[in-house]
């Protein structure tokens, strides 16, 4: 039983790293989305339609940070795992956050919503990765 102690320890390590690294990627697509996104009304007299944009791509980018991180984890350091069901889950993850904001009444504060936006999509991108191990 000792020798599967530190195992298992070591891979919840290896997942929150990974979980971490992935959220970094995944934080720098989305404020480059974000600096797109806003740029393309933000000359305009609009206004706030600057910020719309700018919060699309938020949410755009940064889910594709963390495929773009999980296909480097995939190719680069050759980590075993579904690269597709990795993908799915990312979307999924920003999805199902988006889905859910209304019924559990994440909208009425926009720090958690984006709080729980930023750790599911990494999550549920990792669990599908490893899904098939």
């Amino acid at each position: 039983m000792s020798q599967k102690s530190p195992s298992l320890a070591k891979n919840i390590v290896k997942f929150i790293i990974m979980t971490i690294g992935l959220g970094i990627i995944g934080i720098v697509f989305g404020l480059a989305g974000a600096l797109i996104g806003g740029k393309v009304l933000g000359s305009d007299s609009v206004g706030f339609g600057a910020l719309g944009l700018a919060i699309g791509g938020v949410i755009i980018g940064y889910p594709t940070g963390i495929i773009v991180g999980i296909i480097a984890i995939k190719k680069i350091l050759h980590r075993r795992g579904s690269l597709l069901l990795g993908i799915l889950g990312s979307i999924f993850g920003a999805i199902i956050t988006m889905a859910a904001a209304e019924p559990l009444n994440l909208n009425s504060n926009p720090n958690l919503l984006f709080g729980v936006f930023f750790l599911s999509v990494p999550l549920f991108c990792l669990v599908g990765f490893f899904l098939k191990r």
